[in-house]
């Protein structure tokens, strides 16, 4: 008999425990957070292959950038964070030019993505405001 008294307490406290958050979610809320997550989880996947494109691309230029500061997003894939970065960028001609550039960051070079540090850049050879640090 306590096996089942102590089920039905623990279903008591889980119902309490939804009551306190606001009830339970409707079909529409559930529908609406799936598509929030779809449209967060295409975004993520068009940065991805922006980023794979730029690897690629026979016009983009060498360069590198100092780090003046760095946001975090709030955004993560794969547990990794989207870094916000202010930088001076010195391209291969020598010119320099300031940038704001958002990148995905592995959690295990964040400590070296500090402000004052240098890092290399690939430019894109039509957009010099696409970059990614490699």
């Amino acid at each position: 008999m306590g096996f089942f008294k102590d089920l039905r307490d623990m279903k008591k406290m889980a119902d309490e425990m939804t009551d306190s958050m606001g009830g339970k979610p409707t079909l529409r809320d559930t529908v609406r957070d799936g598509k929030e997550m779809m449209s967060v989880a295409q975004q993520q996947l068009g940065q991805v292959q922006q980023m794979q494109a730029l690897m690629n691309d026979p016009n983009a230029r060498v360069g590198t950038a100092l780090i003046n500061a760095i946001r975090d997003t709030g955004t993560t894939i794969n547990e990794d964070p989207v870094v916000e970065f202010q930088m001076n960028v010195t391209d291969a001609d020598g010119s320099v030019y300031a940038v704001l550039h958002s990148q995905m960051v592995s959690r295990l070079r964040v400590g070296a993505m500090q402000p004052g540090a240098t890092v290399q850049v690939r430019i894109d050879g039509t957009d010099r405001n696409k970059l990614l640090i490699v």
